[in-house]
């Protein structure tokens, strides 16, 4: 369905990207782990959406 019977004509969405991180520092005897997580929302003008079914 195209975007411009959406409100505002687009639709909306959220891109979500996640990493997750070890590290070590041997010379220190250190390490560890952290996950970081971003989220950016955008909107997408859509004009036409073909299926294959």
């Amino acid at each position: 369905m195209p975007s411009s019977v959406q409100p505002g004509g687009r639709y909306r969405g959220t891109a979500t990207a996640a990493w997750t991180v070890t590290w070590t520092a041997p010379a220190l005897g250190d390490g560890g782990r952290f996950t970081e997580t971003r989220q950016t929302e955008f909107t997408a003008d859509v004009r036409e959406v073909q299926v294959v079914n």
